[in-house]
């Protein structure tokens, strides 16, 4: 056979030869177009799902003040793709400093939930706070803050009001003899104890007589003052008594004062008149009673007259 047709006969043989043969011959295949590995490189490893992501749908804080002692009330959801979320408060004080803790247990996502807590004094303190809501759940879910419900409000905290002062008692009625002898009244409202006046309030009580009605001191004691004031008590009389409180008596008519500054004097005994003296309009008595001695320091204040002269009056 000719050469030439020796060469032709051995091209057409080599290429009814299929190429898988050729590559284990030891020749490189070029990757198909299904795929697969391209020279033998790794591929990359698959990437893990991200952790579930919680949302507070519900998260109040009734009321908004509170006074130390009294109960707050939390009421919150958390919903998300878990079963069950874990979920706490923390109260942020507002001016910085530690924060107070309150579980709120553990409950299924999209629950609605209420806790209280009592806001003892040895638990919190009086002042402004900002409540915060903190969820967790399986597989590292975490609570998603969002504008709608951030589960993040404000409370104030105060400290109860002081209790009132105890209301004083009232002065014990003192045994005595009424000081006007003879027909006489009460007057009516502009005549009592606390009665307005122009720049103060009246301090004792009148008792209306008729001018030289005999005035006497109700109880025993010392002539304490005597004196005349014009354009207020005009001629008076204070008697300091035994029992450690001060008598006066004022518009006693213009000599009829028959009691020395200094002198003793004894229950019933008679001191002046019923008169019109000073700045009074109509004749009468005014009688006033202080516990703590007749301005004998900036906390001497007269008391209502008026217990003692209707029990004077009752014994008469």
């Amino acid at each position: 056979m000719p050469s030439r047709l020796v060469l032709l006969a051995a091209g057409a043989l080599l290429a009814a030869v299929p190429s898988p043969a050729l590559a284990q011959s030891g020749g490189a295949a070029a990757p198909d177009s299904g795929g697969g590995h391209v020279f033998e490189q790794p591929s990359r490893k698959p990437v893990g799902k991200a952790a579930p992501r919680l949302r507070a749908t519900i998260f109040t804080v009734t009321p908004g003040t509170v006074e130390l002692g009294g109960a707050l009330r939390f009421t919150w959801r958390v919903d998300g793709p878990v079963r069950s979320v874990s979920a706490r408060v923390t109260l942020v004080p507002e001016g910085g400093g530690k924060g107070v803790g309150i579980a709120l247990g553990t409950r299924r996502a999209g629950r609605r939930s209420v806790r209280a807590f009592t806001a003892t004094a040895s638990r919190i303190a009086a002042g402004r706070y900002t409540a915060r809501l903190h969820a967790t759940g399986p597989r590292g879910a975490k609570l998603r803050r969002s504008a709608r419900a951030s589960g993040q409000l404000t409370l104030e905290v105060r400290a109860p009001a002081p209790p009132p002062p105890p209301a004083p008692a009232p002065a014990p009625v003192v045994s005595g003899t009424f000081p006007v002898q003879g027909p006489y009244t009460f007057g009516g409202e502009d005549a009592r104890f606390g009665a307005g006046r122009t720049g103060h309030i009246h301090q004792g009580q009148d008792i209306l007589a008729a001018e030289g009605t005999p005035v006497v001191t109700p109880v025993a004691g010392i002539v304490h003052w005597r004196a005349y004031q014009a354009g207020g008590a005009g001629y008076y009389v204070v008697i300091r008594g035994d029992d450690g409180r001060d008598y006066a008596f004022m518009h006693l008519q213009a000599g009829s004062t028959v009691v020395e500054k200094g002198q003793r004097v004894i229950a019933g005994q008679r001191i002046a008149s019923v008169g019109n003296t000073g700045s009074s309009d109509g004749t009468h008595l005014h009688f006033e009673i202080w516990p703590d001695g007749w301005y004998a320091s900036a906390d001497s204040h007269p008391i209502d007259p008026l217990p003692d002269l209707l029990a004077w009056a009752g014994g008469a």
